[in-house]
């Protein structure tokens, strides 16, 4: 019974999250249709480049194996050996979940598919999910760092500075979470993991340089979405004002960063482009980057939650 009542709990809090999104992502896109001009936003993507959303699209369905790649790299990092095709599977998965937890909670989440026979252990998964998180966001806040300031867009540059140092402190002060007063005991097991993979700083490293990729790619596939709408942009740009619409959109006051993300393009790209070429290249970029990703993990998730519910053993 008790566990019934916590579950109903989880269900309620899930669902006023939900619908707080909702809302959330519903006052954005009217702010955004206050400001914009429609029927510039809809002749933006009506007359886009295809060659280069279909080189945005080739791209997007190509990167869950680079990322599958960089999962198992971090897992190798902690002297956890498991094999790709379970890391491709488990990220497919939080892939979908993506479409359904704010802040893309479905690449923490994704970890709970890697167990098998109750291996690995929760602490590890938790460890490799801080690791694999901060490098990430470690990886996309230089990479806008190092754009923006090419570029000279100061702002953007402000913005991902801040960022890049707060993840340097939050990766730094990782293994010594669990010396720390009041959270040390919790912090015990997965501050453990990282020590661990702090003795492995080769794949660590390897690991970083995986996660720039990864970025990379899903920096191309911005650069390329507002390349299809204007053709007088550089795909460069991309580089600089993504990173920090991307923090903006990890924001979790709407459904898949819609809104914020966008919001942030426009502010970013200000004086370079229309500003409904910047808020359709930012749809664009969540019909691939979630929608469609996770309608492709969809059917892995399907299949993983049916393996794991024919698999779990009966209690009297």
């Amino acid at each position: 019974m008790l566990l019934n009542k916590q579950k109903s709990e989880s269900n309620n809090v899930f669902n006023i999250g939900f619908l707080l999104r909702c809302a959330g992502a519903t006052l954005a896109l009217a702010c955004i249709c206050y400001i914009v001009d429609l029927q510039k936003l809809s002749k933006a993507i009506t007359q886009a480049n295809i060659s280069f959303i279909l080189s945005a699209v080739f791209i997007a369905v190509m990167s869950p194996m680079l990322t599958s790649f960089r999962l198992k790299l971090f897992l190798s990092a902690t002297g956890t050996q498991i094999s790709y095709s379970r890391c491709f599977i488990a990220n497919l998965c939080g892939l979908s979940l993506n479409l359904f937890l704010p802040a893309r909670g479905g690449d923490l989440v994704k970890l709970a598919f890697l167990r098998k026979n109750e291996q690995p252990s929760w602490g590890i998964l938790a460890g490799v999910a801080l690791l694999e998180r901060g490098f990430d966001v470690l990886a996309l806040s230089l990479l806008g760092l190092a754009g923006s300031l090419i570029l000279g867009l100061h702002e953007a540059a402000i913005a991902t500075g801040i960022i890049s140092i707060a993840a340097t402190t939050g990766l730094l002060i990782l293994p010594r979470m669990r010396s720390m007063p009041i959270i040390g005991e919790k912090a015990k097991s997965f501050s453990k993991v990282v020590v661990e993979a702090n003795k492995r700083k080769v794949r660590l490293l390897n690991s970083f340089c995986v996660c720039c990729l990864c970025w990379t790619a899903n920096l191309m596939i911005m650069g390329l979405l507002l390349k299809a709408l204007d053709g007088t942009i550089s795909i460069t740009y991309a580089f600089a004002i993504t990173p920090p619409s991307i923090f903006a959109g990890l924001v979790p006051v709407s459904l898949w960063g819609v809104g914020t993300r966008d919001g942030a393009l426009a502010y970013f790209l200000e004086g370079i482009t229309a500003p409904e070429i910047a808020i359709s290249a930012g749809f664009l970029y969540t019909a691939l980057v979630y929608w469609l990703l996770g309608l492709l993990g969809t059917p892995f998730l399907l299949f993983a939650k049916r393996y794991q519910k024919g698999s779990t053993p009966i209690q009297n």
